[in-house]
């Protein structure tokens, strides 16, 4: 599974055009493993030019934007490949991490709760219960948000707004 860490390590010349699937995607792998990536991310939207439908490319290629911290792109790729394979552990799971990571338990759980469900090995579920075990010990220690659903606490005190 892939963590999501930032790291911003940039491939050190342009990607090169390939027009051959299983070689763009074994060099994106690469890439990414070797932290290039810039490089994994130029790869990966050759790929999906290639097959827009990719569900592993699309995760692959969510993973490494939030990892150089483009979040809505990262976003976007794993809605997309939620939306072409709705029971697919990766993209659910990296979903429900990229939450954590935010600091939005409340929309990670549910995307965890299903990546669990869906989860085809020991190792991925022993990686989302971590993932979930991680999120309890934090909940514990966490300072409550405010909540613009609840009227300001001034507000209140002083019996301003709505009731």
């Amino acid at each position: 599974m892939f963590s999501i860490e930032p790291s911003a390590t940039v491939a050190p010349n342009p990607t090169p055009l390939l027009r051959d699937l299983p070689a763009a995607l074994e060099r994106a792998q690469r890439a990414f493993e070797r932290g290039h990536l810039q490089e994994a991310i130029d790869l990966l939207e050759q790929v999906l030019m290639l097959d827009p439908d990719h569900v592993e490319a699309r995760t692959m290629l969510a993973v490494a934007y939030a990892r150089t911290r483009r979040v809505p792109q990262a976003f976007e790729h794993l809605e997309a490949a939620l939306e072409h394979a709705p029971a697919a552990f990766a993209p659910r799971c990296a979903l429900g991490e990229l939450y954590l990571r935010l600091g939005i338990p409340d929309q990670a759980r549910p995307h965890l709760a299903r990546a669990l469900e869906v989860a085809s090995s020991p190792a991925e579920r022993a990686y989302v219960q971590t993932l979930l075990k991680d999120d309890r010990t934090r909940e514990r220690r966490r300072v409550p948000r405010p909540s613009f659903q609840a009227r300001f606490w001034l507000l209140r005190k002083l019996g301003i707004g709505r009731e």
